[in-house]
């Protein structure tokens, strides 16, 4: 009796070693292919990618006016100041992130300064920037085409010439453009590119507000590889 078992035991233990052999003999199920499977294809952008650094210079026709910032003074028709129309120049520094070939965006400065003979007016912006590029599927022709806005906090003076008190303020700061860019070179491992640009701004504060219209030339460094670099 003792043997049968014993026998029986040895049987099912070779079964087992035979069937895990067979099991490791066995072909491993195909790697997914990388190519075919969108969810592990490498995306590369076709226009933009990586850190964007630039500037946007231009002349700018402004309106300024309001009271002292004073609780006080405000609403006082004795200081209150109101500007003609006044020329100068806006300038708008910008460091963003070029998130996809549609969406740009990071933190901006714009500095604004303008003056007359009788007049001077003084403003900076600092908040974030974001530029939009809708026509890229739309209307390949017009991809690099671009409507942005800015936004955050601003602060603008309106001093008359002479012994009289300023306008000024402290409060928000808004803004937005049209741009168009052209792709000028490769540099520094990504490329350059730049065009005009139209684009208005304000500043609002209870005691002061500033509105002025602008164009010029905008400049942009993308530090990213696209696949446009390999045309």
């Amino acid at each position: 009796m003792r043997g049968l078992v014993t026998l029986a035991f040895v049987s099912l233990l070779t079964a087992g070693l035979s069937s895990a052999a067979r099991a490791d003999d066995a072909p491993a199920p195909p790697a997914p292919d990388v190519a075919e499977d969108p969810t592990l294809r490498k995306t590369v952008a076709e226009r933009r990618a990586g850190v964007v650094i630039g500037v946007a210079p231009g002349v700018a026709f402004a309106g300024a006016s309001g009271y002292p910032n004073n609780t006080r003074l405000v609403g006082n028709p004795d200081f209150y100041s109101e500007s003609p129309l006044l020329v100068g120049s806006s300038t708008t520094y910008f460091l963003m992130g070029a998130l996809t070939d549609y969406l740009s965006f990071g933190p901006m400065v714009n500095i604004a300064n303008f003056e007359n003979d009788r007049w001077t007016s003084k403003g900076v912006g600092i908040g974030f920037r974001a530029e939009v590029f809708p026509l890229i599927s739309l209307f390949p022709r017009l991809a690099d085409l671009s409507l942005y806005g800015q936004a955050g906090v601003g602060a603008t003076e309106l001093q008359a010439k002479g012994d009289f008190p300023s306008a000024d303020g402290t409060q928000s700061f808004a803004g937005i453009g049209l741009h168009h860019e052209f792709r000028f070179f490769r540099m520094l491992g990504g490329h350059l590119a730049g065009g005009p640009y139209v684009e208005y701004d304000a500043i609002f504060s209870t005691s002061a507000e500033r509105h002025w219209a602008s164009f010029g030339f905008r400049l942009a460094w993308y530090g990213g590889t696209v696949a446009m670099d390999k045309r």
